[in-house]
């Protein structure tokens, strides 16, 4: 009787372990500066108190940070749509992107199995990447892994065929290299639960419209009038008065351009001067330009939009 309860308890062990993972992973976030500057600085306070929540099981996954636990962003990724959808919290609405549609491009990586270091109690092998972006380090366990076969055609980030590459194991610890400082991100709670369809269900009390990564066509600004030109033109020129010799300040406005062609929920994208950020919104209202909703599969979409507005001396 004895071996026989042996031998349960060694097959349930084994069954645990061949089971695709559900569940939340919790990261810590750091940035580790390389040489000392104001860029470096203001990414190492931003980075303080950071923490990312992250929620995979086959299909789905959710990928939320937060800041002294304060929501300040999220992605989530269904594959029944083969969507990607980018929340921020001090936005009004939702932005997608298409899974299937790279925007970046990699050179090669290389997997080192016989490389082993334990994180969070994991033992975990070391894979190395070169993209477009940078050189990067990923630890994998292969305690820690989904059915990869569930993200087909998810090519943004070449997710899939990374998944692929390491059999569906998840990343437990991320060093991307950038030229004066280094990202990290570091699994600190593991915890497997069930997951279903509706954890991943988005907000319902904001609109979702086309990222301009999406679009087959984007937006386009409707040819302008000489009126609308001119008063454009003079308008920025009095406003870059302000400005000493030699100066200026670039300004890119965001917008939702919905597909009948009404501009919605205009303001700044990277907030500077209060300023000239206030007087870029001030002059796009006046001139009242119009714009050609973006295009996705033949249709007009509703999309978001950045518009750019230089001034200088």
């Amino acid at each position: 009787m004895k071996r026989i309860t042996f031998y349960i308890a060694i097959l349930l062990s084994l069954n645990c372990y061949s089971q695709n993972f559900s569940g939340e992973i919790i990261y810590d976030f750091q940035i580790v500066p390389k040489v000392k500057s104001e860029l470096v600085d203001s990414l190492i306070t931003d980075s303080k108190g950071v923490k990312i929540h992250y929620l995979i099981t086959d299909n789905f996954y959710k990928s939320t940070k937060y800041k002294n636990g304060k929501t300040i962003y999220s992605y989530t990724y269904d594959q029944v749509s083969k969507r990607m959808y980018d929340d921020y919290a001090n936005m009004e609405y939702i932005t997608y992107r298409d899974s299937r549609k790279s925007n970046t491009e990699y050179y090669g990586s290389e997997v080192f199995k016989d490389s082993i270091e334990v994180i969070s109690g994991l033992r975990c092998f070391m894979v190395k990447y070169d993209a477009e972006y940078g050189k990067s380090i990923s630890y994998y366990s292969d305690e820690v892994k989904v059915n990869y076969e569930s993200f087909k055609d998810h090519n943004i980030g070449n997710w899939y065929e990374s998944l692929k590459e390491v059999d569906g194991c998840i990343s437990i610890k991320n060093i991307t290299e950038y030229e004066n400082y280094s990202a990290v991100r570091k699994a600190i709670d593991i915890t497997s639960k069930e997951l279903k369809p509706k954890d991943f269900e988005l907000p319902n009390d904001k609109i979702i419209v086309a990222s301009y990564l999406a679009l087959d066509e984007r937006a386009e600004l409707i040819q302008p009038t000489t009126q609308q030109i001119e008063l454009f033109q003079n308008r920025v020129q009095t406003a870059s008065k302000k400005l000493n010799d030699g100066e200026k300040y670039l300004c890119y406005l965001r917008f939702v351009l919905t597909k009948d062609g009404e501009i919605k929920y205009l303001d700044t994208y990277k907030k500077g001067s209060n300023y000239f950020d206030k007087k870029a919104i001030e002059i796009f209202k006046e001139c009242n330009f119009k714009f050609i909703p973006g295009v996705i599969d033949g249709r007009d979409v509703s999309s978001q939009v950045y518009f750019p507005i230089e001034f200088k001396a």
